[in-house]
């Protein structure tokens, strides 16, 4: 008896797991609890920043729109002061780590004792491997972009404008 009690428990582990496997957190799309947006050529970025005890908390998510799958994907977000130096880095790996078009990833980082001020920047830096869908045609790519820590508008040149995320 205790042997049919394993089987049966290794059964519904296994269908456990597999269904888990089935759910893809890349379906959820919906960005409206995210204020601040960037649209780039390979990524759209939405992202909040929250003020807590303990310093500041940015959230968001990432969207492929360029290629085939990325992957390895690594963020890391520098806080500089008014005068352009480092005061804080934190770093994340999206999850999931492999999206294709279309598909979204979301990240976290936390900033401990950074209180944002007039002036400061937050510098956005991804590095990723993207693929055209062919068996040798990775990608290895580094984007960047800068946004204001208090507002969150996006600081660009001139000549480049932002569309939605959709």
């Amino acid at each position: 008896m205790s042997y049919l009690l394993k089987m049966v428990a290794i059964i519904a582990s296994l269908l456990v797991m597999a269904g888990c496997g089935v759910f893809s957190n890349t379906t959820r799309t919906d960005v409206s609890g995210y204020p601040y947006r960037h649209a780039d050529f390979d990524y759209k970025y939405a992202w909040k920043t929250t003020a807590t005890d303990n310093g500041l908390l940015i959230e968001g998510a990432l969207k492929n729109v360029r290629y085939a799958f990325i992957n390895s994907v690594q963020m890391e977000v520098n806080v500089l002061n008014k005068d352009g130096k480092i005061v804080a880095t934190s770093k994340d790996y999206p999850m999931p780590q492999q999206t294709r078009e279309s598909e979204v990833c979301f990240f976290s980082l936390m900033f401990k004792d950074v209180k944002p001020v007039p002036g400061d920047i937050l510098r956005f830096q991804v590095h990723y491997t993207g693929n055209e869908g062919g068996n040798k045609s990775g990608v290895d790519w580094y984007s960047s972009f800068k946004a204001d820590a208090l507002t969150g508008t996006a600081i660009l040149p001139q000549s480049k404008k932002t569309d939605g995320w959709w």
